[in-house]
């Protein structure tokens, strides 16, 4: 499990890739649940912050097809947003990752 906090430096692994900083929705629904979890707040909470149903809240934790709008007022309701990064490999990384011992 991960919190929000931790979604740029998540690794996806699905179809053998490594994606910095790429979740699926399946994904991004779990790590909002485990933060709404970590603030002490009920889907209920949530929904009601949004004004919407709880079970539209509940569906975006399953990674099912959520609106734009669903998703940002929920992650809103809980103080959150979203960031948008680039997910190219800088220079300097490759320089790690190729690095070869002595």
């Amino acid at each position: 499990m991960f919190a929000m906090e931790d979604i740029s430096t998540q690794t996806n692994t699905r179809f053998g890739e490594s994606k910095p900083g790429y979740f699926s929705a399946s994904e991004l629904g779990q790590a909002f649940r485990a933060e709404r979890k970590a603030q002490g707040r009920s889907l209920q909470w949530v929904a009601e912050k949004c004004k919407l149903r709880r079970q539209t809240i509940a569906d975006l934790e399953a990674g099912k097809n959520v609106e734009l709008f669903t998703l940002m007022a929920a992650l809103n309701a809980l103080g959150k947003g979203l960031l948008i990064t680039d997910r190219r490999v800088a220079l300097d990384q490759l320089r790690d990752i190729f690095h070869e011992e002595d």
